[in-house]
């Protein structure tokens, strides 16, 4: 089966299971004629209300979640990403509902104070106060979760910036055709917003991107992240970065085991632990029963494995998981000398390792498809040290079980942006932050004006 995914004319082609996707890549002359196309619309943007773009939002929104539209998209996504069905589904409906109405109008006025400050001059107490849009902002979308794609878009909208936005190789169909799905709406999206894909390794293009942007939003991973920041110093752009980010839960105190294993599993279950957001270790308090629940967790694993089941990349993705199983009980337990148990699936369906010691950071990426270490503490300053010595630079969510407001104020002092009960990391509410940041605020910048 073919995917035709038109944004220019360089085709390039990429096997994706059984389905041959056809990419055809914008050139530079292409992205570039691009953004003078945007650019001259600034000012009929600025002139956009925010009440229009939150309705065409609230729409787009409503039509994805309406199953007879988005059923055969949620089919494709499942054979792109490697996702069952029924998880694309769970996943996209988060990620819709979070552009409904109410969670947008929460979003606004969470992150800038006033729904209206957007559109109007807000009386302050030294005058009164707006938000203005930056201009051209780039968005480099990564291929891990789709989930981005809603999430950089509606921002960029809503903060009414000219967006142009360059999808991944990886998973390029969702972004075109949410892109479809909102001109459908209002052709007037074709005005403000634009998708391209072209070559990652043509640095050229990137470089030419920055130039002529004002702001870049850059989802992705490390090596990419530095190219971006680089350029975006040497060019003077606002870089507003996320990814290359490392999640982690910890329980202190439980109250309800069967409940807490639910909860953690749904967790990790969630875009197969490839978002920033999935927790790849599990750090729980000694006095806690650990092999029971280690076992309570793999038997939730097998519970959510019936409705939202596990799909497989390739044979040899079963066969990688089964061979990290046995490295990591040979290292940790052969060589180190330690107490390991393995709680697992005869296949390939989940691991859970039960380890006497914390895992070497190296060993955290091996965590993928519902494969997590279960490490035991007796202080939660060895967490603190742990995480310090090799998450600080990559950290994200904290699933935290507990009740220690120090114990948080310190994880969030090394870097942790985000504390959410264990089965809530992957749900933002409104006005939350990511990666320590606003996208709306940071999308934009304020003017004063004293009277």
């Amino acid at each position: 089966m073919s995917i035709n995914y038109s944004c220019g004319s360089i085709l390039v082609e990429k096997e994706i299971n059984d389905y041959k996707m056809e990419l055809n890549g914008s050139s530079e002359v292409d992205i570039k004629r691009e953004i003078k196309r945007l650019k001259e619309n600034k000012i009929k943007i600025h002139e956009i209300g925010i009440e229009k773009t939150i309705d065409i939002l609230d729409k787009c929104a409503k039509l994805w979640l309406n199953r007879e539209y988005s059923n055969k998209h949620i089919e494709m996504l499942g054979k792109i990403t490697n996702q069952s069905y029924e998880l694309v589904a769970y996943e996209l409906e988060g990620s819709m509902k979070m552009l409904l109405r109410e969670n947008i109008e929460k979003t606004i006025t969470e992150e800038l104070g006033n729904i209206e400050i957007m559109d109007k001059w807000v009386s302050t107490s030294y005058g009164k106060v707006h938000r203005e849009p930056r201009g051209m902002v780039f968005h480099n979308v990564s291929g891990n979760a789709f989930v981005v794609t809603p999430v950089s878009i509606a921002m960029g909208l809503l903060s009414k910036n000219c967006n142009l936005v360059k999808v991944s190789a990886d998973e390029p169909y969702f972004s075109y055709v949410f892109y479809k799905s909102l001109c459908e709406i209002d052709e007037s999206i074709k005005d403000r917003l634009s998708v391209v894909y072209f070559n990652s390794s043509n640095k050229n293009i990137y470089e030419s991107i920055v130039r002529n942007s004002d702001c870049v939003v850059h989802w992705g991973g490390e090596y990419s992240g530095n190219i971006m920041g680089e350029l975006c110093a040497k060019y003077k752009a606002h870089l507003i970065m996320h990814g290359a980010k490392i999640s982690f839960e910890v329980l202190d105190k439980i109250d309800d085991m069967d409940k807490t294993a639910d909860d953690v599993a749904r967790d990790i279950v969630l875009w197969e632990q490839k978002a920033c957001l999935s927790p790849r270790v599990i750090f729980a308090n000694k006095n806690i029963d650990l092999n029971s629940f280690a076992e309570k967790l793999s038997n939730a694993f097998k519970r959510f494995n019936e409705v939202l089941p596990k799909a497989y990349l390739s044979p040899w993705n079963s066969v990688k998981t089964l061979q990290d199983r046995q490295y990591c009980l040979l290292k940790y337990g052969i060589n180190k000398g330690e107490n390991v148990k393995l709680y697992s699936s005869f296949n390939a369906d989940y691991t859970v390792i039960l380890n006497e010691s914390l895992p070497d950071k190296a060993d955290l990426d091996r965590c993928f498809y519902r494969f997590v270490f279960l490490c035991p503490y007796e202080s939660k300053n060895q967490v603190y040290e742990y995480v310090d010595k090799n998450l600080k630079e990559y950290l994200q969510t904290m699933g935290y079980s507990g009740d220690d407001e120090t114990f948080i104020e310190k994880m969030t002092l090394l870097g942790v942006s985000i504390v959410t009960r264990p089965g809530e990391m992957a749900d933002h509410c409104p006005g939350t932050s990511h990666d320590g940041l606003h996208n709306l605020q940071e999308m934009t910048y304020v003017v004063s004006r004293q009277m």
